[in-house]
């Protein structure tokens, strides 16, 4: 049935693509084809995601292209506003840990992990970034933005079996001095300050200087929070800093720094079973700063060779986030009542430094075949320490000093459990080594057809000496791997383009901080992935309209999940042997008279687990401890033990994998009083799905999303300022963006919700 349905999904969207230009154009010559005098065509979109410059439309991936001027007006600032504009994502905010990126249910489950890794690549100015830490960074002077759907396997290789996210800063310009500034203030006490500044120094030596902070108070009321009635204030400051030097016509050296710092006081998000009043009110009154930092330092050297480009990139890469939790997220008295303890997380931090070098050969666009080859590594060094405290009635307010020497030894951890509480302490040291080599080409076998091949083969291993609660260990996780994609073009008209292709992707595995578990391995597999799709790109009417489709289905292996272990503090991640996605994605993009635009995608997805797995809900274990007294009393572990073997997860939907998504903008450009004003609405709806593969429906049903905004752009023809209104979530929407469960602690389950409408005023100028 899996064959069939994979084979009747991929023939009826061979009969789509097909039709869908023969439908086009014969509307287009019934209505007599010239579109009106004043709608102008499209915009040419070129993008990198091969590595080499290539051709949206021409290019055999389902890609969202955003450029910097969209991505300011759709108020697309950091990764997470991506979530309403790119077909088949979903990003899960998971309050004080990174965010879950998800590209057609492929994500990031072990958010507490520090050798998880995501599902979805990060990819700034060609350089690969190895902490999902950085990934929050604001958007800072950006180019494009190019958002990749499905296993990215070749030239991007492990971490990208969902997808990648490609983003190109804008490069100094040797012609001129370019500078802009921008002021926005609004709702909340929303402020962002932008300034960039291009100078030459040389006719071929130019320097780019761009900086921004961004601040808002906190928009979650919190009557017992310490210090202020307020959280989720975030204070963050971005600064790059490129040059460009171009020494002969031959040879082109890029470098570039980028520092990020992000403080917020206290996490947005509310537990499930808070009584209080308000959606975004929580009874909260443990105090949660947060800190991320990032740093990046980057050289690319590029050498014209005549027929290929030869090009090094290199890096080094550091990131941290320290993050003081409450692990219940409600009043001391409210989390005695429910839970019998007060959970608090006084350090969990996360400190990563990575280097690493890519060196690849490419040839020169306009030959009979393209080609690429690279070789790539990279290591990673890191470390984790976790420290929680549970209180119950008896030691609610006994002080205490963090230490670890309780970590792996298992006398010093009971009595410093029965002394002030003590729960779970941990420490980590880790290593991750990585090396890579790939190559792909495409023949050009006529005009109207092209075949893609290309191969990786990836090694990598992970070790760490861990060190929690009653043991210590050395645990090790290492996997080869070759990767790969086969794909056919054929140009049907030489407006539209039909594809197919088979790829395949992987994400290594990792090791848990469960040193006695047994169920949950200590050591989890990397995640591996079989993509078949098949799409067509179109550009019809004059190039007024683009429309883009894809069909796809992936059959997973080993997908990463979340489980409790049956013995308490040993659980972590684990595999899923066999699960599917399938779905189909557009993109439409529409140039209409007299400055209308209309910009449409949508997205319908399935997803099943195909093979019988007993997992634990983290969720449900608490439960029973609390049921049976507490860990370790009574029949605590054997009712836990036999939760887990009840629990197979065969049938279920995967986590994050909405059935339905769409999102619209219309947008009118007019000329008025001697300038242009834009206006743009913009809308999405999102179907309700499961936030996890348990699919609990108390904890893990997150409900349907509608969301609308507005921007008013005014530019004066003969002035360089501009002004701008911005009202974000317009209807004033309450709706969940996430439901996130905790894996640890209490167990507790939070939501996060959507930021309330905002007004923000924006002026601006460039020169």
């Amino acid at each position: 049935m899996r064959v069939i349905a994979k084979f009747s999904l991929l023939a009826a969207a061979s009969a789509l693509a097909v039709l869908a230009p023969a439908l086009a154009h014969a509307a287009e010559a019934a209505t007599g084809a010239p579109a009106a005098p004043d709608t102008v065509a499209l915009e040419t979109i070129t993008v990198t995601a091969q590595k080499t410059t290539t051709s949206l439309q021409k290019t055999p991936i389902a890609i969202t292209a955003l450029s910097g001027d969209q991505l300011g007006k759709s108020d697309i600032r950091t990764a997470i506003d991506l979530d309403k504009h790119v077909p088949g994502m979903t990003i899960s905010d998971g309050g004080a840990f990174p965010l879950n990126i998800t590209i057609r249910g492929v994500g990031y489950d072990g958010l507490q992990n520090l050798s998880a890794q995501p599902g979805v690549a990060f990819v700034e100015n060609g350089v690969y970034i190895a902490s999902p830490v950085a990934v929050v960074a604001s958007y800072l002077d950006v180019g494009q933005l190019e958002v990749l759907r499905g296993p990215q396997g070749t030239v991007n290789g492990q971490n990208a079996d969902g997808g990648a996210i490609n983003v190109t800063t804008n490069l100094p310009n040797l012609d001129a001095v370019h500078m802009g500034m921008e002021g926005s203030y609004g709702s909340y006490n929303y402020n962002r300050e932008v300034a960039m500044l291009n100078v030459p120094l040389t006719p071929n030596l130019a320097v780019r200087f761009a900086g921004q902070h961004e601040g808002h108070g906190g928009w979650y009321y919190a009557p017992n929070y310490p210090g202020s009635d307020h959280i989720g204030d975030e204070d963050a400051w971005s600064v790059r800093g490129t040059v460009l030097w171009t020494p002969t016509d031959r040879l082109t050296i890029t470098a570039w720094g980028e520092l990020f710092s992000n403080d917020i006081n206290g996490v947005g998000a509310k537990n499930m079973i808070d009584p209080i009043a308000g959606a975004r009110t929580t009874s909260d009154d443990y105090a949660t700063p947060n800190q991320t930092r990032s740093r990046i330092a980057a050289t690319t050297i590029a050498y014209d060779l005549g027929g290929a480009t030869l090009k090094s990139i290199s890096s080094y890469q550091y990131a941290y986030i320290n993050n003081r939790n409450s692990a219940d997220d409600l009043s001391t008295a409210q989390s005695l009542a429910f839970y019998g303890v007060k959970d608090s997380i006084p350090v969990h931090s996360w400190e990563l430094n990575t280097v690493n070098e890519e060196v690849n050969l490419a040839s020169k666009p306009g030959g009979r075949i393209d080609w690429i080859v690279g070789a790539f590594a990279q290591h990673t060094s890191g470390n984790e320490f976790v420290f929680e405290v549970q209180q119950g009635a008896g030691l609610l307010g006994t002080p205490y000093t963090i230490g670890y020497a309780a970590a792996g030894n298992p006398g010093v951890y009971l009595a410093q459990s029965a002394a002030y509480g003590l729960a779970f302490a941990s420490e980590s040291f880790a290593h991750r080594s990585s090396v890579a080599g790939y190559g792909q080409a495409t023949w050009h076998v006529t005009d109207r057809l092209r075949l893609t091949g290309g191969l990786r083969y990836s090694w990598d291993k992970y070790t760490a000496h861990t060190a929690a609660n009653f043991s210590i260990a050395d645990l090790i996780s290492e996997f080869r791997k070759v990767t790969g994609k086969a794909t056919v073009e054929f140009d049907v008209t030489p407006g539209s383009t039909l594809y197919a292709s088979f790829s395949t992707g992987v994400k290594p595995g990792g090791a848990n901080l469960n040193t006695s578990s047994t169920e949950i391995p200590e050591a989890f597999n990397h995640e591996f992935v079989r993509a078949y799709e098949i799409g067509i790109k179109n550009e019809l009417f004059d190039r007024k309209l683009r429309l883009n489709l894809s069909a796809f289905y992936n059959d997973y292996r080993n997908l990463q999940a979340d489980s409790e272990d049956p013995v308490p503090f040993e659980g972590g991640l684990t595999n899923i042997p066999k699960s599917k996605v399938y779905g189909i994605e557009g993109e439409l993009t529409w140039v209409l008279p007299q400055g209308w635009r209309a910009n449409l995608n949508a997205t319908g997805m399935g997803s099943k687990v195909l093979s019988h797995v007993n997992m634990l809900d983290a969720w449900v274990a608490q439960g029973i401890n609390r049921a049976d007294g507490g860990v370790f009393v009574g029949k605590d572990v054997s009712d836990r033990f036999a939760a887990y073997f009840a629990s197979d997860v065969y049938g279920n939907q995967l986590g994050r994998v909405p059935n339905f998504s769409t999102a619209a903008t219309i947008s009118k450009a007019t000329e008025i009083a001697d300038g242009k004003l834009d206006a743009a609405v913009s809308a999405n709806y999102r179907s309700p799905f499961w936030e996890r593969v348990y699919n609990n429906p108390a904890t893990d049903r997150v409900g349907s999303q509608f969301m609308m905004n507005v921007n008013l752009h005014y530019q004066p023809a003969s002035h360089p300022w501009y002004v701008e209104l911005q009202v974000t979530n317009l209807t004033g929407s309450n709706d969940i963006a996430t439901r996130y469960a905790e894996n640890f602690g209490v167990g507790g389950v939070f939501d996060v919700y959507v930021p309330p409408r905002q007004v923000i005023g924006r002026i601006g100028v460039k020169f």
